[in-house]
């Protein structure tokens, strides 16, 4: 256990609830973007746009079946199972932790059929995804894919950083091109990817390299 003085404390919870208030003040941001961006973003029933091969590459980020690839990749370059494996787990477990707060949360998706559903947000009641979990968006679990894997990938190989979270905000993109997320949809599923790459990190063992992240 590392021992922290009570100077080193108080500065750690200051950071955390700092934290926590930038958090929060995104999530307000972007709630009042979801609507103006939704309308913005959404091509309607022409759906032409997830052809163009950028979209694919963006798309294939928040697609778990990548960050396999790439833990793969990490094992057979350096032997290293532990890093292969926490790039890996850290998609997985940030997708699976997104989908599981979609039956919590139980707010639809922003389109129904090919058009943009009228009014406000449409929520059902609180669990009611563990019934039906059809249509369901809050969070995106392609964003908390790509985010944990692309927050895990760029603690080990921090020069490439600005790519990675610029590849998995690209991924977020193309899900709200689509009509199938909010902004916030994507922003919450950022934070869970964000979160479970922390989580994870600190599981690594000691004598493992240090990991760039902090919390």
């Amino acid at each position: 256990m590392i021992y922290r003085s009570p100077f080193e404390k108080k500065q750690r919870r200051i950071v955390r609830l700092r934290t926590i208030g930038i958090v929060l003040v995104g999530f307000v941001i972007f709630t009042i973007l979801d609507f103006p961006l939704a309308y913005l973003f959404f091509t309607g029933p022409d759906r032409s746009i997830e052809h163009h091969d950028w979209y694919r590459m963006l798309r294939v980020v928040g697609f778990m079946g990548t960050w396999a690839v790439i833990g793969t990749v990490f094992i057979v370059h350096d032997r290293n199972r532990i890093r292969g494996l926490s790039v890996f787990l850290s998609a997985l477990v940030s997708g699976a932790v997104a989908e599981l707060l979609k039956l919590v949360f139980a707010r639809e998706r922003p389109v129904d059929g090919n058009n943009l559903q009228e009014g406000f947000y449409h929520f059902r009641a609180p669990f009611s995804g563990f019934v039906n979990g059809s249509n369901l968006g809050l969070p995106s679990s392609h964003a908390a894919v790509a985010f944990g894997g692309c927050f895990m990938l760029a603690a080990m190989i921090p020069n490439t950083r600005r790519v990675l979270i610029l590849l998995a905000i690209g991924c977020g993109v193309t899900r709200m091109l689509t009509g199938a997320h909010f902004s916030t949809d994507v922003y919450l599923g950022a934070i869970v990817g964000w979160c479970v790459s922390i989580w994870i990190s600190r599981l690594i063992p000691r004598s493992e390299p240090k990991f760039m992240l902090s919390c």
